[in-house]
């Protein structure tokens, strides 16, 4: 028995009592009610059977005693995927018309008819019974554009403009239509996704799963195929690096949510390479978007790749599909190798000189 039937069970019998004495009429005599109904309204007093998620509905049960007499309402509502108990509430007065009123947020995730039952209970047992319902329709949330979003959250709406992605990637590209976040100022409102496959509408190719190259260089937006072709895409989202509102060229602190050796804390650095960043040799500039720089094996592009893996003993080319149109891949996915790593500052004019054979020696006892 819930805790609600041991409650009903016990203030019955004692309201039956109290009835007895209080009002003068034949002790065993069944105190009668009219049930007319229930009526439902939103939050503004209005009466409507059409709600949204997310709202609040009023729930208001009009009865009235024959005579002196004392009653508990009680309700229950029904939807697909909502089930809410509606708390009891105990009525007792003489002749006249009563209310019992019932105030519920309707969950967000809620859509379709819902149905609401509530119970009207003499102390003596008798028992009627009234219905209503309505319908949850799904919020059709539009487009608002970034500048209201400046409104609540103005120190990320200027970090966001000195990002690449303004003017043209706003707020509601990655978190979709804000009219009902705006107006509810609720996070139910508004997508929070913090998965990489968001990152990955805009920054991957194909289907995310080819490398696509071009002349020797990665070609650009590729990020999400690269971090799925790297141990990093079994263990870390996106997100678990970058912060995408900051940009890290101008707020590299705030960009960057965590560094490499909070993760590799057990990587020491050797041949005086301790002061030079991680990313510099493990995310160099194999991507090209629009200009290259260097010769030979010395060349380098315009965008960090994010394949972080180098394979010291593979030769330039392998790095590449047999028609250089896309990265190679071997059983533990694509990499780098030491031209890109290594090269491009060793190459007389960021760092001393040197030549391939000379790095690809070297470069496997820096960890």
């Amino acid at each position: 028995m819930n805790r609600k039937n041991i409650f009903l069970t016990l203030l019955l019998p004692v309201l039956a009592i109290c009835s007895c004495f209080i009002f003068v009429c034949p002790a065993l005599s069944i105190e009668t009610f009219d049930f007319a109904g229930i009526t439902l309204k939103d939050d503004q007093g209005n009466v409507t059977t059409d709600f949204k998620p997310g709202k609040t509905i009023q729930i208001e049960a009009a009865f009235s005693f024959k005579r002196a007499g004392a009653a508990i309402l009680h309700g229950t509502i029904t939807a697909e995927n909502w089930s809410q108990d509606l708390s009891p509430k105990i009525r007792f007065g003489l002749h006249a018309n009563y209310t019992a009123v019932w105030t519920q947020t309707i969950p967000s995730t809620v859509n379709g008819q819902v149905r609401v039952d509530v119970t009207l209970l003499s102390p003596l047992h008798e028992r009627l019974v009234r219905s209503a319902f309505f319908t949850v329709t799904p919020i059709q949330a539009e487009y608002v554009g970034a500048k209201v979003c400046n409104t609540c959250h103005p120190s990320l709406y200027a970090a966001w403009q000195q990002t690449r992605h303004y003017p043209a990637v706003g707020c509601e590209s990655c978190h979709g239509p804000g009219s009902e976040h705006v107006l509810t100022r609720s996070p139910e409102f508004i997508v929070i996704d913090t998965s990489s496959g968001l990152c990955g509408r805009c920054h991957s190719r194909n289907d995310g799963t080819v490398i696509e190259a071009e002349g020797g260089f990665i070609k650009s937006l590729q990020q999400f195929n690269e971090w799925r072709a790297t141990a990093h895409g079994n263990v870390a989202e996106c997100g678990t690096c970058h912060n995408p509102h900051y940009s890290l060229s101008t707020d590299r602190a705030d960009a960057l949510k965590v560094s490499c050796i909070e993760c590799h804390a057990g990587k020491t650095v050797s041949l005086s390479m301790q002061t030079v960043a991680c990313e510099e040799c493990h995310m160099p500039f194999a991507g090209l978007k629009s200009q290259s720089s260097g010769t030979g094996l010395y060349r380098t592009g315009d965008i960090r790749s994010h394949l972080w893996r180098i394979k010291t003993e593979a030769d330039p080319q392998t790095m590449f599909s047999p028609d250089g149109t896309a990265l190679a891949q071997d059983s533990k996915g694509a990499f780098l190798t030491d031209n890109f790593a290594c090269l491009g500052c060793h190459n007389g004019i960021n760092a001393r000189f040197e030549d391939f054979e000379s790095v690809r020696k070297t470069s496997t006892l820096i960890h």
